[in-house]
């Protein structure tokens, strides 16, 4: 039997190998006859996407996909409407001004359906948009987000967290191409400063409760930062800009093809001296992708490495205890982290196509202060077998397992000699997706995953910590989505989520509690998307988290509720609502805010009468959560030149006490506002000019209490970009 199916497997393979490959070539243009330049094109039949490329500044593109008959072109592009055609008439596509943002990807889902069809709350931030804005870094995108609330400290390189509608900082998955790259080890989440911009070719955020799709740590949202992918025609992309602070950044990507083989090679450095002493940053990166495709089957493998080094001065702004004795001019950070992958994909039929996935992550981080040096090391590898069945035209099915192991040796983490060792998890999950749609309006979609987390047995300490046999956990996580597309523009929209977060390796080292079980999380959004004409479309969105079994140190009054030191004994809630606005009149302007009102709420402790984690009393609101947040970007059009006026802004905003945490106590931030200017240039033959001003108004601001944010600064750079027939 097993020797059938590996026969029919190696048939299909060798089938669909010799399929052959239709050459697409093309335009994008808007309705006066201007280039559309970055709009994506995906080639897509009904098991999802195929290929994809990126139009060059000419508008131009190239796809090389297998002839189905079922094969079709979709062409999206911010501010402008998605065009979905069959290759024959790809040869000139006209988009239309919209008030849109769409991409077909997968987020949400592990079915590849465009955003604007997904129930959950999805945004994308896109290849246009990372081009133009002229942000060094990522993250500094998805500032304009809703939903989304960054806490920095200080300038750029300093430690920078994420708190996703209410959710605490590690409750965010975070990936890069797919592949997680978040720490095992201490448990506070990914720090968002080090991803430059160069690299990355589109970021999908999607926000609630995901463990049913993308498994354990996507309690609050998920974040993937899509690096640039490989294209067929030649194209050189140089970057070079200084400004404030002796800022220096310098980029270089190249791509093309070569012996059928897609590659692309992307690096970039930036420097900064900081706005103090010891508040300088260095971040390199360089990036790898090769892709291939044989018929029906691909090949994509991938590379990543990061290298930073930071100082950190520590809290020298807002004092509120006068404790302050001065800026710290020892303590560094130095971070190296990498991560790999390769994905395989068959199309076994025209309506079954099979993947496998395998990835690695390494992160190497140093530390150095007056106490001496400390390290950490996290290791994370991952695979994944997937199946995608299109059971007819409006019902498609997944299915697979995924298995992985990650570890973390750390300074801190010793056994009874004071050597340290490893501590390690294995995880192997089974899933399954189905997204089935009615008359092309209601679109419904259930998914389950099941987790089986086994810990490596843990040596005693010799102190508070007895040895730790090996455990082995369990949890299903569902989700559930509607979305209902009602005429003349409404859709409404729906989904319920669970998530998971395992403890981490510093929560297993530091308790006396061998039995600590993951942390988890219900959350449920329902809203409502109104096109208004053709130029205006609103949205409004209600959201519920409710945290549970949160781990927590039992201490003072609270050791009665356990015989251990800490406990799954803690309990939050975060509720609120979302609302933006997408404005585009004309072609020559596009115009988008949001706003978010969040409430949040410490709970009392189970079995507890009334009582929360010390220093904290129930009904609190959550610290670094701002109750209201929001955001505009204008930009504007013109001939060679576009420029852009953006903003955000955080109301007061509750947190501890600067140098020693919240034990000595918690304090009101104003809030701040922080505005900014971008114009972009185009001299000639693909050369751009841009400047770049930041914090416009000069505000002085804190984004986390006791560490000042950079007032009025100010970039100017160099884009040249040379491609084959420009």
């Amino acid at each position: 039997m097993l020797r059938n199916v590996a026969g029919l497997l190696a048939f299909c393979s060798f089938f669909s190998a010799g399929l052959r490959a239709a050459e697409i070539k093309g335009k994008i243009i808007d309705p006066s006859g201007a280039p559309v330049a970055g709009a994506q094109i995906a080639a897509v039949n009904r098991l999802g996407v195929i290929i994809r490329t990126t139009a060059s500044l000419t508008g131009g593109f190239q796809l090389d996909a297998p002839e189905t008959p079922d094969l079709r072109i979709v062409v999206t592009a911010a501010g402008f409407s998605t065009r979905t055609l069959p290759p024959a008439e790809a040869a000139t596509v006209q988009l239309d001004i919209a008030p849109q943002v769409d991409s077909v990807e997968v987020v949400g889902s592990t079915i590849e359906i465009p955003t604007t069809l997904q129930a959950s709350s999805v945004d994308i931030i896109t290849n246009t948009q990372l081009r133009q804005r002229n942000e060094p870094f990522a993250m500094d995108l998805l500032r304009y987000v809703p939903g989304v609330a960054f806490n920095q400290s200080g300038a750029p390189g300093g430690v920078t967290s994420l708190f996703l509608r209410g959710g605490n900082a590690n409750m965010n998955l975070v990936q890069i191409d797919g592949v997680p790259v978040i720490g095992f080890g201490g448990g506070l989440g990914f720090d968002f400063a080090h991803i430059p911009a160069e690299a990355v070719d589109h970021i999908e955020l999607v926000r609630g409760a995901q463990s049913a799709v993308y498994g354990s740590y996507a309690n609050s949202g998920v974040v993937d930062f899509v690096t640039r992918q490989p294209q067929s025609a030649p194209q050189l992309d140089l970057l070079a800009e200084g400004g404030s602070h002796n800022e220096r950044r310098f980029g270089i990507t190249a791509t093309g093809s070569l012996a059928g083989f897609g590659l692309l090679v992307s690096a970039s450095r930036f420097d900064t001296d900081g706005v103090v002493a010891n508040n300088d940053y260095r971040n390199e990166d360089v990036l790898l992708n090769v892709t291939r495709r044989f018929g029906r089957q691909s090949l994509a493998l991938h590379g990543y490495f990061d290298s930073n080094d930071v100082g950190e001065p520590g809290p020298w702004g807002s004092n509120p205890l006068h404790i302050f004795t001065g800026i710290d001019h020892v303590s560094r950070g130095k971070n190296n982290f990498s991560e790999y992958g390769a994905h395989y994909e068959a199309g076994l039929s025209a309506r079954v196509r099979t993947e496998l996935t395998g990835s690695f992550f390494l992160a190497n981080n140093g530390y150095v202060s007056q106490y001496g040096f400390s390290y950490n090391q996290d290791i994370r590898g991952l695979g994944e077998s997937r199946t995608i069945v299109s059971i007819s035209p409006h019902d498609t099915a997944s299915f697979g397992v995924t298995a992985g192991r990650e570890q973390v040796t750390n300074t801190y983490i010793t056994d009874s000699s004071f050597s340290t060792f490893p501590i390690k998890r294995n995880e192997i999950a089974i899933y399954a997706e189905n997204r089935y749609e009615i008359g092309n309006r209601l679109f419904l979609s259930a998914g389950l995953r099941g987790e089986f987390f086994r810990t490596a047995s843990v040596p005693s300490d010799g102190f508070s910590r007895p040895f730790f046999p090996q455990t082995n956990i369990s949890r299903a996580n569902p989700k559930f989505s509607a979305a209902y597309a009602v005429p003349k523009g409404t859709r409404l929209h729906a989904s319920f989520g669970m998530g998971v977060r395992p403890p981490s390796g510093f929560e297993l080292a530091f308790t006396n509690n061998p039995a600590l079980r993951p942390e988890r999380t219900r959350s449920f959004d329902a809203g409502i998307e109104q096109r208004l004409g053709k130029f205006l479309v609103l949205d409004g969105t209600y959201f519920y988290n409710r945290y549970y079994d949160l781990i927590v140190t039992l201490g003072g009054s609270l050791t009665t509720l356990s015989h251990y030191k800490s406990a799954n004994l803690a309990n939050s809630r975060a509720q609120g609502a979302e609302f933006s606005a997408r404005l585009r009149p004309a072609r020559w302007v596009f115009v988008t805010g949001s706003y978010t009102l969040l409430e949040t709420r410490i709970l009392s402790l189970d079995g507890s009468s009334n009582q929360a984690p010390l220093p904290f009393t129930v009904g609190q609101q959550l610290t670094r959560r701002p109750e209201n947040s929001g955001s505009l970007v204008a930009t504007f059009t013109h001939g060679r030149l576009a420029a852009d006026l953006t903003g955000y802004f955080r109301g007061k905003t509750l947190f501890e006490e600067p140098s020693y945490g919240a034990s000595s106590g918690l304090f009101w931030d104003p809030g701040f506002a922080n505005v900014g200017v971008n114009v972009n240039y185009s001299l000639a033959h693909g050369v751009a000019a841009y400047a770049h001003l930041r914090n416009a108004l000069n505000k002085d601001y804190e984004e986390i209490y006791g560490f000042p944010s950079p007032k009025l600064n100010f970039v100017a750079g160099l884009k040249w970009t040379l491609a084959k027939g420009q």
